[in-house]
């Protein structure tokens, strides 16, 4: 357990700043989320001083508003407006403040895939990523997270109710392992946990750095300049952020033997790029998002899904592209999420929300292709994968009415409900284009792509930026493909693995 008065020593914020700032420490960790606090506790512990530097602030979880329009503006990226466009919308939310997206995600904790994991050390030369390597990591962070099955009891009616359709079915769905061991089912993880029954980066892997008297997390710090002289980064420098006003009021530079960057895949590859350290035809290429969709469902009973574990069940269709997973979302966030050409519909279903359920899938990102740049994100929607999601849409809709669901609410522009199950193949047809589809992404992935060959690459097989010394990348960006099942563990595996090998390096 960490010493209260260390811990708070070791959390700077705005507070503490002057109007001028000049920090030091061996290695610099650009990012305070998943992969960029794991990374800070692997160099902490092995005796290194370390410095991370966060935009966001520091939250307690009593500091929490359960409120959309105050989180979008505290802890979500962007102020929760960032989209990729491409042949569709997408928006693709994100977490800011120290814990990143941990902080507002829904505690989903899957261990990297053994294929996944063999077709990166075997396709792409990433030695580090193969299994044997690489499922110790995956053991230390899920040990770290007190990863569990939460009670039934706190499960509720949104997620048993498809459990339910799903057995009638004699479909594969488990209940989702989750970073929440002391979860009481409030339904609100998107809006930060404000029991703290969630165990976010902030809670796990910052306490672990914090504790070896090595590591120090600077809040309310945006970074904009990566000063390089040869192959060598030498300091970085950026902006003291008010969090109040969200106005830049000082300047702060950090220099350091090693820099790590974990701003996260759309903010990494943004820092490179703007700072010409990294080649266009590489980096911010191949990014990959984890397309979903949302559907309602109506039921005789009461199911009130904005009560219960917000993510506890799935179906396990892997093999086919896709995942079903149950979801909450408040009436506000629900209203705002339907198609509008529903009209009369969409007043009815919202005024009748607590006889609703939610689900949806997430499809592999098996054809789609997107990428990052200064000037945003674009992303298509491949034929494959629309078609998977298509699929994976409509056996959602199967599961609903095996459970005993009145209509289905499929995420289709000028879609209607669905009333019986005879109807699903007609009402979600493979003819639905990508643009007529509600998607939803919030696992950016790829974007600074690790492997062996520099051509198709951005950072080598050790996470070092090809070109540069002593330059890092530990975050989600490094994926070589797409994970297909939710991240975060394979995130701060990844940061574990790369501030390993920052540490060996000196």
């Amino acid at each position: 357990m960490s010493d209260p008065s260390t811990t708070d020593a070791a959390r700077r914020g705005f507070a503490s700043y002057g109007p001028v700032e000049d920090w030091q420490a061996d290695v610099c960790v650009i990012g305070g989320g998943a992969g960029g606090l794991a990374a800070a506790a692997a160099v902490a512990e092995r005796g290194l001083k370390v410095i991370v530097l966060e935009a966001g602030s520091h939250w307690k979880p009593p500091e929490f508003v359960q409120d959309a329009a105050w989180a979008y503006r505290h802890i979500y990226t962007e102020q929760g407006a960032r989209s990729a466009v491409g042949n569709a919308v997408i928006p693709v939310p994100g977490g800011k403040g120290v814990g990143g997206s941990t902080l507002i995600n829904s505690a989903i904790c899957f261990r990297t895939p053994e294929p996944v994991m063999r077709q990166w050390a075997t396709d792409h030369g990433c030695h580090r990523m193969a299994p044997e390597a690489f499922s110790p990591h995956l053991d230390r962070v899920w040990q770290t997270l007190r990863v569990v099955i939460n009670p039934v009891v706190f499960q509720r009616n949104n997620n048993l109710i498809f459990k339910r359709g799903a057995d009638r079915l004699g479909l594969p769905g488990q209940w989702l392992a989750r970073s929440a061991p002391g979860c009481v089912g409030c339904g609100v993880c998107y809006l930060g946990c404000p029991t703290g029954g969630k165990t976010s980066a902030d809670r796990t892997f910052l306490p672990e750095a914090v504790d070896t008297g090595n590591c120090t997390v600077h809040a309310d710090c945006r970074v904009a300049e990566v000063e390089a002289q040869g192959d060598r980064v030498v300091a970085v420098r950026g902006a003291l952020v008010d969090p109040t006003t969200l106005d830049d009021v000082g300047v702060f530079t950090v220099r350091a033997r090693a820099f790590v960057l974990a701003a996260g895949p759309v903010g990494t590859p943004k820092l490179l790029l703007g700072n010409g350290l990294a080649d266009p035809a590489t980096c911010g290429a191949w990014l990959y998002l984890h397309p979903a969709t949302g559907m309602l469902a109506r039921f005789p009973e009461e199911i009130r899904p904005w009560n219960g574990v917000t993510q506890g069940y799935y179906v396990d269709r892997w093999e086919r592209g896709y995942l079903l997973q149950t979801y909450t979302a408040s009436p506000d966030q629900t209203y705002t999420g339907m198609p509008y050409s529903l009209g009369e519909d969409l007043l009815r279903a919202i005024a009748d929300l607590r006889h609703m359920a939610m689900a949806g899938p997430l499809v592999h990102d098996e054809d789609s292709r997107g990428g990052v740049s200064l000037q945003g994100m674009t992303y298509f929607l491949g034929d494959g994968d629309r078609r998977r999601l298509l699929a994976g849409m409509r056996e959602c809709a199967e599961v609903f009415f095996a459970a005993g669901a009145t209509e289905v609410y499929p995420g289709i522009v000028g879609g209607r409900p669905v009333r019986s199950p005879g109807d699903v193949e007609r009402a979600i047809p493979d003819t639905v284009a990508a643009r007529k589809i509600y998607l939803y992404a919030s696992h950016p992935m790829g974007t600074c792509r690790m492997g062996a060959d520099r051509e198709q690459s951005c950072v080598d097989p050790d996470g070092r930026v090809w070109g540069l010394a002593n330059l890092y990348v530990a975050d989600a960006s490094v994926f070589p493909t797409s994970l297909g099942v939710n991240p975060q563990v394979t995130t701060m595996a990844v940061g574990l693995v790369v501030g390993g090998v920052v540490a060996e390096a000196g």
